[in-house]
């Protein structure tokens, strides 16, 4: 049974809660700009806001704003044409859900920068935690497309990774 679309200004501001956070780090990862984050994760809110969605739990939730935040964000990156990278050390860059540790900076960085297919399989299953199979139905790809990708992102990092230790 679905639980029924939001429908009074403190089940949104709850929903809100729980989501916005995590939301706006998924989408900073993307667009690599705090203005550009705010303004996809008001997107996605507004589309949760003005829509009928039912959601069955808070995983469904969850898989439902990846999902829309990922596409929202691809959409105004292919509109927009534009490519930056992004400085883990950057003073003003938000806290990313990333590894703890200091030493994870140059993965996470690795990780950003890969193509935007292999990048959202990686993240989806390493930093969210998602299985290969959930993947699959979120990103609408065959299981086996995602296995390949993980494989080809996993040989990408290794090949960077391994690349700049050797000039450090």
């Amino acid at each position: 049974m679905t639980k029924p679309a939001l429908r009074t200004d403190a089940e949104f501001a709850a929903f809100y809660e729980r989501h916005w956070k995590y939301l706006y780090r998924l989408c900073y990862t993307y667009m690599k700009s705090e203005a550009d984050a705010d303004d996809c994760t008001e997107d996605v809110f507004v589309k949760v806001l003005t829509g009928d969605y039912s959601f069955t739990d808070e995983t469904h939730e969850r898989k439902w704003l990846t999902v829309t935040a990922i596409n929202l964000c691809k959409d105004r990156l292919r509109h927009a044409s534009r490519k930056q990278i992004l400085s883990i050390d950057d003073e003003n860059a938000p806290e990313i859900a990333s590894p703890e540790e200091e030493d994870h900076k140059e993965v996470l960085t690795a990780v950003l920068n890969l193509p935007p297919k292999l990048k959202d399989v990686i993240w989806l299953y390493y930093f969210e935690e998602y299985s290969t199979d959930e993947i699959a139905k979120m990103l609408k790809r065959p299981p086996s497309t995602v296995r390949n990708q993980m494989k080809d992102a996993r040989t990408r990092l290794k090949f960077l990774l391994e690349g700049s230790e050797q000039n450090a």
